[in-house]
């Protein structure tokens, strides 16, 4: 089922997949949208109430983006507070995935009191990105994508360089090829970065709100993501301890996969 939640100006659609007692948010990666989840429904039909949001700048959602360019934490969190309201929600679980990980981290942050479990899959936000913020918060970095989202050729050069001296994965220009390919997709990824370029978070205020919630999480990467370095994704399980479960998983950043997700139905939900 399709539904819109409104909120000012922000028009914010999402799916209902579902049916079950536990309520899950769910949230996409770049270039995707809250249509992944639907394969989820043939394993977590009766079990689960999945709610999967089309994040900013993606499928059906709409919002006036000169007046959202940047979101600050109380507005976002405003946005979260009015869309519970709205479905009559006490407590619930999240998942996020790659993009979407930031906004589940945000409501591990904000409404960590109120969720019960939390599914992490190849998530960002976990560690401050050195590129999203110098393109965002750098007159520089601005000014060298601007002439990216024209010429891609200069992020190719930089993956180049970065491979030989073994700084960036060889599956990087995979990654570059399906994401950037187009200048319309390079201007969308600047735009979804200075969104969120103000939800940023410190590892210990996580461990700290998942300790303090004594929350379950599930934290999933692919053993070759190209994307999100599955080393810091390890290491960021065994700083917070038993509270995190971690999967590596035979898999490149896309976990949307037939085999993975088999796994998700086996040994996650």
């Amino acid at each position: 089922m399709e539904y819109f939640f409104q909120h000012k100006d922000i028009n914010l659609f999402y799916r209902k997949i579902g049916s079950g007692q536990r309520i899950v948010f769910a949230f996409h990666g770049f270039t995707k949208s809250s249509e992944d989840y639907l394969l989820f429904e043939d394993f977590c039909e009766e079990k689960y109430t999945i709610y999967a949001v089309d994040l900013f700048y993606h499928g059906k959602t709409k919002f006036k983006s000169k007046q959202w360019k940047s979101f600050t934490k109380p507005q976002l969190k405003e946005i979260f507070e009015y869309f519970l309201k709205e479905l009559k929600i006490g407590r619930f679980e999240v998942l996020g995935y790659s993009m979407g990980g930031r906004v589940a981290l945000f409501l591990l942050e904000q409404f960590g009191q109120r969720i019960n479990h939390l599914y992490l899959f190849a998530p960002d936000g976990l560690k401050l990105n050195f590129w999203n913020w110098l393109v965002t918060s750098t007159l520089a970095g601005k000014g060298i994508y601007g002439l990216t989202i024209s010429n891609p050729g200069i992020v190719y050069g930089i993956s180049n360089t970065g491979q030989k001296l073994n700084l960036l994965p060889n599956m990087m220009n995979k990654f570059l090829a399906t994401n950037l390919q187009t200048k319309g997709m390079r201007l969308r990824i600047y735009r979804v970065w200075q969104l969120y370029r103000f939800i940023t978070f410190k590892k210990k205020d996580l461990k700290k709100s998942i300790l303090k919630n004594n929350l379950k999480v599930d934290l999933v990467v692919g053993h070759k993501d190209p994307v999100v370095a599955p080393k810091m994704v390890k290491d960021f399980a065994k700083y917070v301890g038993p509270n995190v479960k971690l999967h590596i998983i035979k898999a490149g950043h896309d976990l949307f996969r037939p085999h993975v997700l088999e796994y998700f139905k086996m040994h996650i939900f």
